[in-house]
C-alpha cells in the first residue's frame, strides 16, 4: 500500500471518528436553539393574554379613565379614580345612569372610621372585596365615598347605577362617609369633602341643580348614615324630608 494511500486512509479515519462528534455537537445547539425560541414564544403568548381584556371590562373601564381628580371650589376636593385605590374590574358591565339624576342619598359605612389615604384606600378595597363576595354585587355598591382623609374616592362613579338604596339606585348618586356616626359627626373635612363632592355633580350635569338630598333612612329601613350626621346633613342645601 503506498504512503499516499495510508494517509489519505487515516485522514478519512479521522474524520469518520470526529464526524459523530460534531454531530452530537451540532444537534446540541440545534436543540438548544430550538428551546429557547420555545420558550420566547411561550413567554410572548403569556404577555399578550395578560395584556388583552374583556371588551366589555374596557368599555366599562374608559368611563374612569378621564376621571375628574382635579381640586375645585375651595381648592380641597380630590377625587381618587378607581385606578388610584386599585380597585378589581367589575364582575359584568352595570347600567348607565341617566343624567342628571334627581337625587343624592347619604349613608355611612357602620365601620370604624379612617384618617390616612393608606388606611382608606385599603378600606375602599375592601368593602369593594364584601360587596363582591358577601353580597354577589357585581362590583363596589357606592356611587363614591367620603374618607376621614378628606378625599372622595370613585366607586361606581358619576356614570354607573349603583347598589346602594333599593328603589333609588337608578336615580341617585349614592355617597357613603366611611365611619359610624350615631353619636358623632365626621370630621368637618370629610363633610366638607361631601358637600363639595356633590357640588361637583351638579357642575358636571351628573346632578339636577334642584336635586333632592336624602339619608339613607328616609328610603331604606336602616340608621344609616347615623342619627349625629343625619341631623347634620338637614342642615345641607336641598335636603327634602320626604323623596
Amino acid at each position: 500500500m503506498s504512503p499516499d494511500h495510508d494517509l489519505s486512509s487515516k485522514g478519512y479515519l479521522q474524520i469518520l471518528l470526529r464526524g459523530p462528534r460534531h454531530c452530537v455537537l451540532l444537534s446540541a445547539a440545534l436543540a438548544v436553539v430550538t428551546a429557547a425560541l420555545l420558550i420566547l414564544v411561550i413567554l410572548l403568548t403569556v404577555q399578550q393574554q395578560v395584556i388583552t381584556r374583556n371588551p366589555k371590562e374596557d368599555e366599562y373601564e374608559s368611563t374612569f379613565k378621564y376621571a375628574d381628580t382635579n381640586t375645585t371650589l375651595s381648592g380641597r376636593l380630590r377625587i381618587l379614580t378607581r385606578r388610584e385605590w386599585l380597585a378589581q374590574p367589575p364582575l359584568h358591565q352595570t347600567d348607565s345612569l341617566y343624567h342628571p339624576v334627581p337625587y343624592v342619598i347619604i349613608s355611612h359605612t357602620a365601620t370604624e372610621p379612617c384618617v390616612k389615604q393608606a388606611d382608606c384606600t385599603f378600606f375602599v378595597r375592601t368593602v369593594q372585596t364584601f360587596h363582591i363576595e358577601s353580597f354577589g354585587w357585581w362590583d363596589i355598591g357606592y356611587n363614591f365615598l367620603v374618607g376621614g382623609d378628606g378625599y372622595a374616592y370613585e366607586g361606581r362613579g358619576w356614570n354607573h347605577v349603583g347598589a346602594h338604596a333599593l328603589g333609588y339606585n337608578n336615580v341617585s348618586i349614592g355617597i357613603s362617609i366611611i365611619g359610624t356616626f350615631i353619636s358623632v359627626l365626621p370630621p368637618d373635612s370629610q363633610l366638607l369633602a361631601a358637600k363639595q363632592l356633590i357640588r361637583r355633580g351638579v357642575e358636571l350635569g351628573k346632578v339636577s341643580p334642584n336635586y333632592k338630598l336624602l339619608g339613607h333612612r328616609q328610603v331604606s329601613a336602616t340608621e344609616s348614615p347615623g342619627t349625629a350626621l343625619y341631623d347634620e346633613i338637614k342642615t345641607w342645601p336641598n335636603w327634602v324630608e320626604k323623596p
